[in-house]
């Protein structure tokens, strides 16, 4: 049994990495928004930690350093990047569908919309809302924004974020069957909810994974297509520009 406390969170990262392969693998269509939505979020999870150290998590760490006061994990960069990648695109490639372009300026402003749910996170972190309630609340208003705003992106909102909720899942049961045969040695150790009226479980796994899981996913999955202005489809054509032999990648 492998037992090193030091290195759960690398090993909880090894099933996004390669789930995001094989989605880049397998789908050239969607390889150019794969690629644009993991490079833009990869500061995500560095960024996210600067609350949930406070009161949700403490993880170890096989590489760290410090960026103007910040902590920034070499697990950190690997999950944003990696789980981005996957929610955005896990849709188009699970229902084989894609990307055509809507006859109508609906291009959204994509800073706006994480300023919002930054506003949101932020503001219920300080009166007292636990960092992974808030951020998840954040997650699911700004996906609610989106889909009020494009409800042809609700299918995607949705299936993204039962996808990503999955991947979640799969992550810690390899993590916990084949590596930590208790899992009480990560979560003792490392989930600060443990022992608290928050330590709600599913087979072993923190019901605020399952969550955030999910809220990331809603959001992450039609993030893209929200903002290019573009919806999903299925078809032949990526874009509906035929005459200018568009091509998405």
């Amino acid at each position: 049994m492998f037992d090193s406390f030091k290195y759960a969170y690398l090993l909880l990262d090894i099933p996004f990495v390669v789930a995001w392969f094989i989605l880049y693998l397998v789908s050239k269509k969607t390889r150019k928004e794969q690629l644009i939505m993991s490079l833009l979020f990869l500061p995500a999870g560095t960024i996210g930690e600067i609350l949930y150290f406070q009161d949700y998590w403490s993880p170890a760490s096989v590489f760290s350093f410090s960026l103007f006061g910040v902590a920034v994990l070499i697990e950190d960069l690997i999950f944003s990047f990696s789980i981005a990648g996957f929610a955005s695109v896990i849709y188009e490639v699970w229902r084989g569908k894609k990307l055509v372009r809507i006859n109508k300026k609906v291009q959204a402003n994509w800073m706006l919309l994480i300023a919002i749910c930054l506003v949101i996170s932020l503001g219920l972190f300080s009166v007292g809302v636990n960092s992974i309630f808030a951020t998840s609340i954040s997650l699911v208003v700004g996906a609610l924004f989106i889909i009020l705003s494009r409800y042809d992106l609700f299918e995607d909102a949705v299936l993204s974020g039962i996808g990503v909720m999955f991947l979640m899942f799969l992550s810690y049961q390899i993590l916990y069957r084949f590596v930590f045969y208790n899992p009480e040695v990560i979560l003792k150790e490392g989930w600060l909810l443990y022992g608290s009226s928050f330590d709600l479980r599913i087979f072993d796994i923190p019901v605020t994974e399952m969550i955030w899981g999910f809220s990331f996913g809603m959001i992450i999955g039609p993030f893209y297509e929200f903002i290019k202005g573009v919806t999903i489809k299925k078809g032949k054509k990526i874009d509906g520009r035929k005459k200018e032999g568009y091509n998405k990648n």
